[in-house]
This record gives C-alpha cells, structure tokens and sequence, in this order.
C-alpha cells in the first residue's frame, strides 16, 4: 500500500516537472522573440523567473476552476468557470479582451467581442 502510493507521488512528481519543463521551453521560445523583435536580451534568470510565476498562475487557475465546477456539482470544466475566472482575474479579462473568444463576450468591457 504505501509503495504503491509511494509511486503515485512520483509520477505526480515528475508529471509536474515535465510540465514545468514544457512551460520554460515555450516562455524561453516567446522571450526569443521578443529579443529579436524589439532588439532586447533576457537573462536566463529573468526567463526562469518568468516560467516560474506563469506556472504557479496557471495552477492557481486550475485550482479556481476546479472549485467553480465543484461548487456547481460537476466534475466536469465548462465555459462558465472560465467566465468566473476571468471576471476574476483583471489581467486575464485584458488578455480575452484582446482574443478572438466570442463566447466570453457577455463579460467582456463593452459585453461585444473585439
């Protein structure tokens, strides 16, 4: 029982850092990008620090999202926890603000889609 829970924790483990690795390969992808659009540098620091707080964001979020479908008794995510999640959240209103997301119009400024 406990070894078996003992791997349980492992992969959990090392399902996490997979993801952590995939999230720093992509913001160091954009961050190169960036660098050559506008002429600037990223230190490896600042690319490592950014990863790091788009990670925990987007597990904060994920926690959000689970309660919302909890709190409705699903167990199933939808568009309106997303909805909550944005209305939530100031800065992910301005980044759907600026996307082609029709059906979150309703809670955008303006309640038309951009």
């Amino acid at each position: 029982m406990e070894e078996d829970e003992g791997t349980e924790e492992q992969e959990r483990f090392s399902h996490r850092q997979r993801l952590k690795a995939a999230v720093h390969y992509t913001v160091g992808c954009l961050c190169e990008d960036v660098a050559s659009d506008k002429e600037v540098q990223f230190s490896k620091q600042t690319i490592a620090a950014i990863s790091e707080l788009t990670f925990r964001q987007c597990e904060h979020f994920a926690k959000d999202l689970e309660m919302f479908a909890r709190h409705a008794k699903r167990s199933t995510i939808n568009t309106e926890d997303v909805k909550l999640l944005a209305r939530r959240s100031n800065s992910l209103g301005r980044q759907l603000e600026f996307s082609n997301f029709p059906e979150l119009s309703s809670i955008l400024p303006g309640g038309e889609a951009q």
